[in-house]
This record gives C-alpha cells, structure tokens and sequence, in this order.
C-alpha cells in the first residue's frame, strides 16, 4: 500500500447523500455484525451532518479502480469517477439530560488497508473542533 497517498477531508454535504451515504455504510458496516439502517444514519446526518467528516483518496478512483484501465482513451469520463472514501466519523451534539451540550462521536471507521496513519485521530480531532465551534460543554 502506498502510504505517502495524499488524501482530502471534507465535511460531509447533505446535497450528496446518494454519493455519501451508501459508501459510508459500507465502510462502517464492515466491522459491525449488525450493520445500522439507512435511518439511523439519516438520524445522525440530517441533524448534525455539519459534525460529519470524511477522509477521501482522489488517487484511488483512477489509479486503483479496474475500469480506468478500459476507459483509458476517455479521459473526460476519468475526471467524473469518484473518489474512494476511507473513513468517516459521524457525531452529534444535544444537551445531555437537560444539562450541558454534550458532543458525541456515534461511528468512526477507516477502512482496513489505511489504518495506522493517523486518519481515525484527525477525523475526530475536526469532530471535536466542530462541537466545539457549536459552543460544546463536553464530548
């Protein structure tokens, strides 16, 4: 595995749940033996989809992915594969019992292959500082 990848975070953009979504499931469901509903995610992003972010690699959509190789010649068609994502943390923030703002980290996964570089910390780390920029008492 080539680890000097360089890889893109972004917050999650409810404007492209058909993207998101369904990949975020696969790479959390992959370590849970009962993966969650489409609902509980929807729960989660519709509420606090600003406290959802995810680690992307550009490179593995074009360089990784079999159908490159058979579209070769179509260059334009390249440039609109998506990029693979491979992790995700997914947060929200209430108050906790009527009390203080409590920050929560609900699901966090990286997939296997790019565990060990850190990506796990810095999605949380950008959780937690997006509670906080939402004035969280505690997460």
């Amino acid at each position: 595995t080539n680890t000097h990848t360089l890889l893109r975070y972004v917050r999650y953009d409810g404007a492209r749940e058909d993207e998101y979504v369904p990949a975020m499931r696969q790479l959390i469901s992959k370590d849970l033996s009962e993966p969650y509903s489409i609902y509980v995610y929807r729960y989660f992003l519709y509420q606090w989809g600003d406290l959802c972010f995810m680690a992307m690699d550009d490179s593995a959509s074009s360089s990784a992915s079999p159908a490159s190789e058979t579209t070769a010649s179509s260059s334009p068609q390249q440039q609109q594969q998506q990029p693979r994502m491979v992790g995700v943390v997914v947060s929200k923030l209430e108050p906790h019992r009527g009390g203080p703002l409590r920050g929560y980290i609900a699901m966090l996964a990286v997939k296997e292959e790019y565990r060990g570089r850190g990506i796990a910390t810095k999605l949380a780390r950008m959780a937690i500082d997006a509670m906080i920029e939402r004035d969280a008492d505690e997460v």
